[in-house]
């Protein structure tokens, strides 16, 4: 099922350039049919701080739910870190959000072993947020653009650092679009 969001796709070109990059290990993306504002989210830092999240206009962000205990998780994290550095940008960023009980040694060893340097981690203890962006499953990615609507989401694990993703993101990117 695909979807485009309107506020990105305001010419039907825009939808069949998003959906040209679709395919692959991105092939199950949903793309949401309407706009639909993300809200700031209050997330915990590894240090058990408070730290309210707000979606910065004309940068494109992807929130990734994981958990330590999630194998399919662990797996696609390092293309994720990757990914930041394959695209680049300051416009672009990945958040992961490790949803539910989590211990952060746990969390540290993880992103030390696999040097996750390019990646905003971040703790939802108590499933809040998770619930509250209508997270069923980890993993689940969620596609944030420049006008801090949800693009799209991908419900499962994927290669975030292949050739598609990479396109994809860059694509998102070039566009220029008003609100």
């Amino acid at each position: 099922m695909l979807y485009a969001n309107t506020s990105f796709s305001h010419e039907r070109k825009d939808l069949e350039t998003i959906k040209k990059h679709l395919r692959g290990s991105l092939k199950n993306i949903l793309l949401n049919e309407e706009p639909t504002q993300v809200p700031s989210m209050d997330l915990v830092t590894l240090n058990n701080t408070s730290k309210p999240i707000n979606f910065q206009q004309n940068k494109i962000t992807l929130i990734n739910f994981w958990a330590t205990w999630c194998a399919p998780c662990r797996e696609e994290m390092p293309s994720l870190n990757k990914l930041v550095k394959s695209v680049g940008s300051k416009d672009f960023s990945v958040i992961v959000v490790a949803a539910g009980r989590n211990s952060d040694d746990t969390i540290k060893d993880f992103f030390s072993k696999h040097d996750l340097i390019n990646l905003k981690s971040y703790k939802d203890p108590k499933g809040k947020v998770s619930s509250n962006m209508n997270v069923l499953g980890l993993p689940t990615t969620i596609i944030v653009d420049q006008h801090s609507n949800e693009l799209a989401r991908l419900f499962g694990s994927t290669d975030w650092n292949s050739q598609e993703a990479i396109k994809f993101i860059n694509t998102l990117l070039a566009h220029t679009h008003l609100p």
